[in-house]
């Protein structure tokens, strides 16, 4: 398993991205290594009753970001999946502005990944969210583990 290729990663997120994330339109726009940046379009489709943008449709941005974030790190082939996630919405995502997701890996762990996606709408800050992925050996029928090349990848983070 190898992190996520930096030269690549768009074209190859707008080649296999879910039907969900397409329904969104979610849109990759940058990745580094342990962070990424995405948009998705304001559209009338995922607005609440207020006008704003529904807060399901931001937490699938959040959770969605987070995971190009990590894999960036642990390889796309890494089965992972999210053990805990906390949106605060500081105020409504009112059109006409896209909404920006920037997410970061704050601590690579074995097993835990801990980051946060900031969410901006125009200039404002809209929402912030803190999450934590879980990342499940492949050895759970789904190949060899990967224990040592995740402790590696920590612990070249800095603490």
């Amino acid at each position: 398993m190898t992190p996520l290729d930096f030269d690549t990663a768009i074209a190859r997120w707008d080649k296999q991205k879910a039907n969900f994330v397409k329904t969104l339109d979610l849109t990759l726009v940058e990745v580094g290594r342990g962070k990424a940046t995405m948009r998705m379009p304001f559209r009338s489709q995922i607005a609440n009753n207020a006008g704003a943008v529904h807060g399901g449709a931001i937490v699938s941005l959040c959770d969605t970001v987070f995971w190009v974030a990590l894999a960036s790190l642990y390889g796309p082939e890494q089965p992972t999946a999210t053990a805990s996630l906390t949106c605060s919405f500081l105020r409504p995502a009112l059109p006409p502005h896209d909404l920006v997701a920037h997410a970061t890996v704050l601590k690579p762990g074995a097993r835990i990944v801990y980051g946060e996606v900031h969410v901006h709408s125009g200039e404002k800050l809209v929402a912030h969210t803190t999450l934590s992925f879980l990342n499940t050996p492949l050895g759970d029928g789904r190949g060899s583990s990967p224990a040592g090349r995740l402790r590696s990848v920590a612990e070249t983070e800095p603490t």
